[in-house]
């Protein structure tokens, strides 16, 4: 297989439709079709159920091809970035993921350390949950991932370089009514509405499970977001209650005046295992290995330590 066929198969796969794609790739339908057919003839299987008018939908074999594609052509992009990074000596591109259980802190000083020493590297950051970053290292979109691991197992090929642990901590607005109170139990929660990930349906199950096992009535008024701004606005207006990483409150709880207050209850939490995860399978390129060497120096010289042991 061709990385062109590749490219071409994931337009179709991407858009729906073969006019759409070919429009995408500036090629004519025909063009893109016969491109298609040639490679669903060197593989054996039909990758394509195809409808009047052009439209597409993907075999079970189509299906399983998409993330072998990506993967290929991410590879053979970040090929042509190291190539040119070793080249030239200075410049070249690193994008790492960061969970939200990551100290945002470490990474900033990092990443500014670097632009210090190599200006020409471009630096690209993508937030998100550690979940979901995982498998965009997986597709190569990363050179490695700066996340929290807790319930999930890295792929065989992927190195995990644990940095520290944090446990969840349980957050409300600063004039919500369990605010100030000094010695919380779990049954003092009952009744009130939560803030949790929709994308990690696991953190909710872990405060059901706390519920249960005091027999308490679980939350029932539950809000699910990944939108980190809309959350914090939900969380500052209203009597929501949050479970979630030191670090990415960290801000909000050591403003003046702190918008959020930590409620003093150790449960529920989970423990994340703030890690360094990266490929065995391929060598990082140079402008990645300084980056990930600044992260090491910054987070080992005690400032996530710090952080955890004041939380």
């Amino acid at each position: 297989m061709e990385l062109r066929q590749l490219k071409r198969f994931l337009a179709v796969y991407d858009h729906g439709s073969l006019a759409d794609a070919a429009r995408h790739l500036g090629l004519t339908q025909q063009a893109l079709s016969a491109s298609l057919a040639n490679l669903e003839e060197e593989i054996g299987l039909r990758l394509f159920d195809r409808s009047p008018g052009g439209v597409t939908r993907a075999t079970e074999f189509g299906h399983s091809l998409v993330p072998h594609a990506r993967s290929q052509l991410a590879a053979d992009q970040r090929a042509v970035e190291e190539l040119r990074s070793l080249g030239e000596g200075k410049s070249g591109t690193v994008t790492v993921g960061v969970g939200e259980a990551f100290a945002g802190d470490v990474i900033v000083t990092a990443v500014l350390a670097l632009q210090d020493r190599r200006p020409s590297v471009r630096i690209n950051l993508i937030e998100g949950y550690s979940e979901q970053l995982r498998h965009r290292l997986y597709d190569g979109e990363f050179d490695f991932i700066a996340a929290g691991v807790s319930a999930f197992e890295l792929e065989r090929d992927y190195e995990r370089e644990q940095i520290y642990s944090s446990d969840d901590v349980l957050v409300c607005r600063s004039d919500h009514p369990l605010a100030n109170k000094r010695q919380l139990k779990l049954a003092d929660l009952e009744g009130y509405p939560w803030l949790v990930p929709y994308s990690r349906p696991s953190d909710l199950n872990t405060i059901v499970d706390s519920f249960v096992a005091e027999n308490l009535e679980p939350p029932s008024r539950i809000i699910g977001s990944d939108a980190y701004r809309i959350g914090m606005r939900l969380l500052r207006s209203s009597d929501l209650v949050m479970m979630v990483a030191p670090a990415l409150v960290a801000p909000e709880l050591e403003m003046q005046p702190a918008p959020l207050a930590r409620l003093r209850i150790d449960l529920p939490t989970i423990r994340r295992q703030a890690s360094l995860i990266y490929p065995r399978h391929r060598p990082l390129t140079p402008p990645a290995r300084l980056l990930l060497d600044e992260v090491r120096k910054h987070a080992h010289e005690g400032t996530i330590k710090q952080r955890s042991a004041s939380a």
